[in-house]
């Protein structure tokens, strides 16, 4: 892979304000890269201030190619392994686990063995050559002023050890990559494509073989697949090809200083696979199984199988998937931050609904996960040449226009995109599409002229000067592709937010959201009105449905019985606390049945400007 001419330059122009600014807000704001502790936020803060001085540093770095080697200094810090993901950085390309699965998927129906080995490279950022990269940067067609960038910032970088808070001295060092730097996985990636050029040489060779991802023996070949430094490769069972691997794998290191630590890595076996042992043997690495995983998420694994996804699950607790995801988080919510056993006091099909339809906003899992699922279908229909597309294309079909799969009637095996093909029909209702040459769109059964496909809307063909009043409207913009479009966001984008929303089913018509949620109070203050407009406070009455044996008594009064709308609002002990509010702003109000009604008719324009937010929290508080 080559660069063209137009990107070269497109590198090496002088860097915009808008660039930098962008760069600086994709950082962590509370993240200090340098040795002084100045965060992102406080750069971002001041940028107004500041932006004169950092713009003039780019413009000399960008005639110079250098700058004060102290901005590179570094401090290093003995930690322990990360036990458990929590940023999105920590999270692993999805589209590899399905082109993954998918591939052994098709090698065993295929009833072929095969070995699948899976690498690991050992301390990949810290061994890569410097020299090794620079000359691969010029042999991709990068400028000689990239070049000099890149090798000025990856060669000035010096390093400190923090013992006990206090470093001892910088040294400097010869090879790698820093760790956490946002320019490392670029310059990784591209350390990692001579890897793919030597597996592609070694393909066309016929050293290496690769398996096809499709039916029959049938479809697009797949080698490897290459996330960082996650590697998998696809053999056959053969012991000349683990050979030309175990070969291959020395020229890399030989030449890029990354090496393949093989034992850690594992040979997995496939299908039916004879003499595995001396294979593993071969390449000097273990033997390994499925289902097995690949960048965390399992691989090979008989699809809904309950026990591969213990590693996803066990970070809340171990057991059935959704429905013990969900207690989990039933128990948080009634029992406080902590998974103690409390009464749930609202249901949790309420709690799961937007904030406006009376919910919490809390999402379901069985909705999430079917949204989640069709942003795949949105996926394959609006992308073209990614290889997942192309995988999944190759090997169960694509219907006429291209915008989704054959329907896959077979059995499920250890593939994931039967399940996934599944929730077209769910999301088709909010598709339509937008004509350009008019290729891939269906005039009849797609819905592009009107809300509905014309072939409900003229069943016969009798409203003829109707359907030619819609078809006239339309221009054809032979320029442009046939587009997909998605009718329930403004953009005409996917989002999994915006189909979720179409999945949850409606709530309350009518609920008091905006004085709960939007008022200046603290979370839990208005968590407790939530509660109180549902009726669901664990008032007497409460208790007694609930099964208690008590008598339903105002605790307060001793004279009414004791229910949410009473204690909070007509009870005579709580009446002048209302009173003594409505005297406070000078206003005659009365008091509505319920809480829901009372939150719902609290309007406050009356106050003032000045007053305003005051009278919006004040029953709230009063609560």
């Amino acid at each position: 892979m080559r660069l063209d001419n137009s990107e070269v330059e497109g590198l090496e122009n002088p860097f915009l304000e808008e660039e930098v600014l962008a760069a600086l807000t994709d950082l962590g704001k509370d993240k200090a890269p340098r040795l002084d502790g100045f965060t992102m936020a406080f750069w971002l803060f001041g940028w107004d201030v500041v932006k004169f001085e950092i713009m003039g540093f780019f413009r000399e770095f960008h005639e110079r190619g250098r700058f004060v080697k102290s901005l590179n200094a570094t401090f290093l810090v003995l930690v322990p392994k990360k036990g458990g993901a929590e940023d999105l950085k920590d999270f692993r390309s999805i589209s590899q686990v399905l082109i993954a699965n998918e591939v052994v998927d098709s090698r065993l129906k295929s009833n072929q063995g095969g070995v699948m080995c899976k690498l690991d490279i050992e301390k990949a950022n810290d061994h890569v050559g410097w020299k090794f990269l620079l000359d691969v940067l010029k042999q991709m067609g990068f400028g000689e002023r990239w070049i000099k960038w890149i090798e000025w910032c990856i060669s000035t970088i010096r390093y400190s050890v923090l013992i006990n808070g206090s470093s001892s001295g910088f040294f400097q060092s010869s090879r790698g990559l820093r760790q956490g730097d946002p320019l490392s996985p670029y310059l990784f990636v591209i350390a990692m494509e001579v890897f793919s050029c030597l597996m592609r040489r070694a393909i066309s060779g016929g050293f290496l073989s690769g398996w096809r991802a499709g039916r029959g023996g049938e479809g697009i070949l797949i080698s490897h697949l290459l996330f960082a430094d996650d590697t998998l490769v696809f053999c056959e069972e053969s012991q000349d090809q683990l050979t030309y691997l175990s070969w291959l794998l020395m020229w890399f290191e030989a030449c890029s200083g990354l090496k393949v630590n093989l034992e850690k890595s594992e040979l997995i076996p496939v299908g039916r696979v004879n003499d595995i042992e001396d294979l593993a043997l071969e390449l000097g690495c273990k033997v390994g199984g499925l289902p097995s995983s690949y960048l965390g998420l399992p691989l090979g694994a008989p699809f809904k199988s309950e026990v591969v996804w213990d590693s996803v699950e066990e970070r809340f607790r171990k057991r059935k998937v959704r429905m013990r995801l969900e207690k989990i988080q039933r128990d948080f919510l009634w029992g406080g931050g902590a998974l103690d056993q409390r009464p749930h006091l609202v249901r949790w099909n309420l709690v799961c609904l937007e904030r406006k339809k009376g919910g919490l906003g809390v999402r379901n899992l069985a909705l999430m996960n079917k949204a989640l699922l069709g942003k795949w279908n949105w996926r394959f229909a609006s992308e073209s040449e990614a290889l997942w597309k192309q995988v999944i294309s190759h090997k169960y079909g694509v219907e006429e226009g291209g915008w989704c799969t054959r329907a896959e009637r077979g059995r499920h095996g250890v593939g994931l995109w039967k399940a996934i093909r599944k929730e077209w029909l769910g999301m088709y209702s909010s598709l339509a599409f937008r004509v350009g040459n008019g290729r891939r769109v269906r005039f009849w059964k797609d819905k592009w002229c009107g809300d509905e496909p014309l072939y409900e809307s003229f069943p016969s063909l009798f409203a003829i000067s109707r359907f030619m009043l819609k078809i006239q409207a339309f221009r054809v913009q032979r320029e442009n592709e046939d587009k997909m479009v998605w009718t329930t966001s403004r953009s005409g984008v996917f989002s999994v937010k915006s189909l979720y929303s179409t999945l949850e089913p409606g709530g309350s018509a009518l609920f008091p959201y905006v004085g709960i949620w939007r008022a200046c109070v603290a979370p839990k203050v208005a968590f407790f009105a939530w509660e109180a407009s549902w009726g669901k406070i664990l008032t007497l009455d409460q208790l007694q449905r609930r099964g208690y044996s008590l008598a339903n008594r105002c605790f307060l009064c001793l004279a009414e019985a004791e229910t949410v709308d009473h204690f909070l609002l007509h009870c005579v002990m709580t009446r002048p606390l209302w009173n003594l509010l409505f005297s406070l702003f000078g206003v005659e109000w009365v008091l509505f049945g319920t809480v829901k009604e009372t939150l719902l008719g609290w309007h406050g324009a009356f106050v003032g400007k000045i007053r305003k937010k005051a009278w919006q929290m004040a029953p709230l508080c009063i609560f």
